[in-house]
């Protein structure tokens, strides 16, 4: 048991569905509207997830708190503010779901906590360890997998809170903190290492981090370099595959063999011409969408083949690589931004479908906020559907 974290009783494990798990949900193809709004009363939601009618997600300002929703009506079904000794816990990071719990990572509040949460009512089961900011949560059997802010990062039981194992990472650069990934008995996922390589610049670095997800034992660590990035990068939320991992920063992209943790392919750097000159873009993290990956710079959607980490297409626009609202369902991109090829308003405030067999615009959806051009969340697939957050709302549409 970790020292001073609260326990409480088991509950049975099973299936969940996540946003990532878009594969067999039909894409919506047509002109959507609004099938239902929710709105409980703030401004600003986090990242969402959906378990069976559920919709769970928190609130990114102010009160903080993680909030379900009942996807047929529309009603909250409960929500949940805990108290922390850090004050105001607010959840940008989509929340967790293994059985009857709910996982999420109180992170904002110092110190915060992992809290596991009953599914059906919104009550609290136990808390766990302070997570990293930024640092998701993933569940795979009977583990939930976190980054904490004292750099280890745990395993826990699901059911009961209680520590299975964990190993210890650093805390000596500036975060860098992704949602873990478990595939096939392994969990991928970014942290800070002792960098021991003999005249280096620096005595620590960023790496991606491969463990037995079983044991916490290190299989392969990478570290993704630049020039004259001395730490080494702090890779974006990865993409894993069956056979690949993607991610990237500080201009690059960066492709690492899933098994051994060596290159895919040497980092291949993303320039475009930036008011009259050619030079490296920054470009949001990446979405899987089949035979390529696509991601968001200011100036363009962009799409990189997976066999070479060079553009497959693009197209310009104007964009927030910040905000960019991407997601996959079939062959169909979900995206924000003013596209050179139906220009919108502003980068923020029109959400995009895009055929990415044929690369034509679907529909574009736009409405009015009080903040005008306020900006899409990262939108959630469901079956001809699709849940987003807006201005005070969370939107199903249809």
């Amino acid at each position: 048991m970790i020292s001073g974290f609260k326990f409480s009783s088991s509950l049975v494990l099973c299936a969940m569905l996540l946003p990532a798990q878009t594969a067999a949900v039909r894409p919506l193809r047509t002109p959507p509207s609004e099938k239902l709004t929710v709105n409980l009363g703030f401004r600003d939601w986090g990242a969402a997830t959906i378990s069976g009618t559920t919709l769970l997600a928190g609130n990114q300002t102010g009160r903080g708190g993680v909030f379900a929703v009942d996807t047929v009506t529309g009603k909250a079904r409960w929500s949940f503010r805990p108290v922390l000794p850090g004050g105001t816990a607010s959840v940008s990071m989509r929340p967790a779901v293994a059985g009857n719990l709910v996982i999420t990572a109180f992170s904002t509040a110092n110190p915060g906590a992992v809290i596991a949460v009953s599914l059906a009512t919104g009550k609290e089961v136990w808390r766990g360890p302070n997570p990293e900011q930024d640092a998701g949560i993933a569940v795979s059997g009977n583990l939930a997998y976190v980054l904490s802010k004292d750099g280890n990062f745990y395993a826990l039981d699901t059911a009961t809170g209680q520590k299975r194992w964990s190993t210890p990472f650093l805390t000596d650069l500036a975060r860098c903190a992704s949602e873990p990934v478990v595939r096939e008995g392994v969990v991928y996922f970014t942290a800070i290492a002792k960098y021991d390589v003999p005249g280096a610049a620096r005595p620590y670095s960023y790496y991606l981090f491969a463990l037995d997800a079983q044991t916490g034992k290190e299989l392969w660590r990478y570290r993704a370099e630049a020039p004259y990035v001395h730490t080494g990068v702090c890779l974006s939320q990865p993409v894993v595959t069956a056979d690949a991992i993607y991610a990237t920063g500080d201009n690059y992209l960066y492709g690492v063999v899933r098994v051994t943790g060596q290159n895919l392919w040497p980092p291949v750097e993303v320039r475009r011409p930036v008011e009259g000159r050619e030079r490296g873009i920054s470009v949001s993290p990446l979405v899987d969408a089949g035979p390529v990956l696509v991601g968001i710079s200011a100036g363009y959607l962009l799409a990189f083949s997976k066999d070479t980490g060079r553009a497959a297409w693009e197209i310009p626009g104007t964009y927030r690589d910040n905000f960019p609202a991407t997601a996959v369902a079939g062959n169909v991109l979900y995206f924000q931004g003013s596209p050179s090829i139906k220009p919108a308003a502003s980068a923020s405030g029109t959400l995009h479908a895009l055929d990415l067999d044929t690369r034509q615009l679907l529909w574009s959806f736009t409405r009015p906020t009080v903040e005008p051009n306020w900006s899409f969340g990262r939108p959630v697939p469901v079956d001809s559907g699709l849940w987003v957050a807006s201005y005070q709302t969370f939107l199903k549409l249809e």
